[in-house]
């Protein structure tokens, strides 16, 4: 049984669970800020204290035994409910001024969170709202790493990002992808524009890993169309700012355009329909705050409703 006067805390979970996600010691060094030698002077007491060999040297290089990678779960348990733990002190600290931090991507920035936003400052001025601009994948990692209370944005393509697996997910939107135009361009006289309608425009593309452009490169694979995409806009504004410019034709999100800000781009169902979704993520380990949980209603209730005039009612946060 270990002694009651353990010397052990979280710090040197914490560095444990650092060194085995590095390369070497020097690496876990520089991510948590110390030198080597309190490094290893950390996980020699973590190993005595524990009295379980955790790392062995091999070849002149510490390598994690068996029993290192059993603990691995544990103490990442450990150094997760301590960054919980100080995230509540900050919060106490802060008092009346509470903070929800939420990433999304271009779509649901322009269409969704601004809505949410403006309720949040109607019926809880002392609540701040800070939002991150963030690609689909990286949108899914700052949740999954508790960065952020909470993800607006389209799904992932299957098996590209494995954050997924910490979040709980709800669809909030579902559009359908349309063909963005110049005012000018000749696919504006068609009612409706199919992929061999593409053929020969210049079709300004979104990056690869995009779920739009998955789902896009699915649809013209199945119907035989190459298509000529000499350009790439890492967003879907970027898309539009080039559409508005006639430098091609986009197939994005109708919801990038909810504001008007691109009057001379014009939109054309896009066949066969390509369904988007966009869906809210929060984290499957910890819970929303009561401030957080008001703010995912008011983004389901903005989404639900963008297309209506309907009256929305506030939402109340309980005594904390």
């Amino acid at each position: 049984m270990r002694s009651s006067t353990s010397q052990l805390n979280g710090r040197h979970f914490q560095v444990f669970v650092v060194v085995m996600r590095s390369r070497g010691l020097g690496e876990a060094a520089l991510k948590l800020g110390i030198t080597k030698a309190a490094v290893s002077k950390s996980l020699g007491l973590l190993q005595r204290e524990t009295g379980v060999e955790l790392f062995a040297r091999r070849g002149g290089r510490l390598q994690p035994t068996a029993a290192a990678h059993q603990l691995l779960p544990r103490a990442e348990q450990v150094t997760q409910h301590i960054e919980w733990a100080l995230e509540e002190a900050a919060a106490l600290r802060q008092g009346a001024s509470r903070t929800v931090t939420v990433a999304a991507h271009t779509p649901s920035l322009i269409a969704l969170l601004p809505g949410a936003i403006q309720r949040m400052q109607r019926t809880h001025p002392e609540v701040n709202v800070c939002m991150r601009a963030a690609t689909p994948i990286e949108v899914l990692r700052q949740v999954a790493h508790h960065e952020v209370d909470l993800g607006v944005t389209n799904p992932p393509a299957p098996n590209t990002i494995s954050a997924i697996q910490l979040c709980k997910r709800k669809t909030i939107s579902e559009d359908l992808l349309v063909v963005a135009l110049h005012k000018h361009h000749p696919l504006v006289a068609k009612p409706m524009v199919r992929p061999e309608d593409l053929a020969g425009h210049m079709v300004i593309a979104l990056p690869e890993e995009s779920p739009t452009s998955v789902l896009v490169r699915a649809t013209l694979q199945e119907a035989g169309i190459k298509l000529k995409t000499g350009v790439v806009a890492s967003t879907s504004m970027g898309v539009c700012a080039l559409v508005h410019r006639n430098v091609g034709v986009g197939l994005i999100n109708p919801m990038v355009l909810s504001t008007g800000v691109f009057p001379d781009i014009v939109t054309r169902p896009f066949r066969p329909r390509i369904d988007l979704l966009t869906e809210i993520y929060c984290s499957s380990l910890k819970e929303l705050s009561n401030e957080a949980l008001i703010f995912y209603r008011y983004i389901e209730e903005i989404a639900a409703n963008r297309d209506m005039n309907t009256e929305l009612l506030p939402v109340s946060l309980k005594p904390t």
